[in-house]
């Protein structure tokens, strides 16, 4: 079947025209034409359809909906979503990104920026009070001050900015961060204990520089990504949707040099 992508895809990125406004789409509704697998031989979940709907039997699942085929049909992290992260093969720096999700109950993704900085998605609906885990965190750094989640099986969009060392965020329209410096920030009691535990094995420019404050853990989160990014110092990297933690659909994803 064409919308069950195989193991090994393009590992040319897709010739696309550049629209009036700059903005250009990186998927194309048919297939991974420029996207590849993190980890090639993990379980293959990921499928193109032209919609989702929860599973009525299972609401932590998404059932994909028709074929695709259109520039607004659905990339698919089906099954039980514990596959493979999947990345562009073009690498970005500064940019403006464009891009709609939806999430099952209970799950969890992300969309990592330069393949570092994940921008958390999640399944944050009802709670009061975001946390550094849950949707729109900027993983482990920041948290958005007000939950604007939708319910699960909705969609929902992010807009994200990467200038220089410094990130912005809306969040289905309304702004969550405005460019803030990626490199600094506020975390939790587990993440600080474990990420100064972590300092030895790491080099001088990944370490972290944080201290306890008023109740507070901040500082320096060093040059390097949050938890699960790609390897190394910031540079230009990839777009990286997480596939291995659960179901989640994107859609919509478009990006525009800055």
């Amino acid at each position: 079947m064409r919308n069950i992508l195989l193991a090994a895809f393009s590992l040319v990125a897709p010739s696309v025209a550049l629209a009036d406004d700059g903005w250009r789409p990186l998927f194309n509704g048919k297939d991974l034409s420029g996207w590849t697998f993190r980890k090639a031989d993990a379980k293959k979940v990921w499928r193109v359809c032209s919609d989702v709907k929860l599973d009525p039997t299972d609401p932590t699942r998404l059932l994909p909906i028709g074929d695709g085929g259109k520039t607004n049909a659905v990339l698919l992290c089906g099954d039980d979503g514990r596959g493979s992260d999947i990345m562009t093969i073009e690498q970005f720096y500064n940019y403006e990104l464009h891009i709609e999700f939806t999430v099952p109950k209970g799950s969890n993704s992300g969309v990592y920026n330069r393949g570092l900085f994940e921008v958390q998605v999640f399944d944050s609906f009802g709670k009061n009070k975001p946390e550094f885990h849950d949707c729109a965190a900027l993983y482990e750094r920041a948290k958005p001050r007000t939950n604007l989640a939708k319910a699960p099986g909705q969609w929902q969009s992010f807009d994200i900015t990467m200038k220089e060392k410094r990130l912005s965020l809306k969040w289905n329209g309304e702004t969550v961060y405005e460019n803030i410096d990626v490199r600094y920030g506020e975390t939790d009691k587990a993440a600080f204990d474990r990420l100064n535990q972590e300092n030895a094995s790491k080099p001088a420019e990944l370490r972290v520089k944080l201290e306890e404050k008023e109740g507070k853990y901040v500082g320096f989160f060093g040059e390097g990504g949050t938890r699960s990014g790609l390897e190394g110092a910031d540079r230009p990297g990839p777009i990286l949707l997480q596939g291995d933690h659960g179901p989640v659909a994107y859609r919509n994803i478009r990006i525009r040099a800055k």
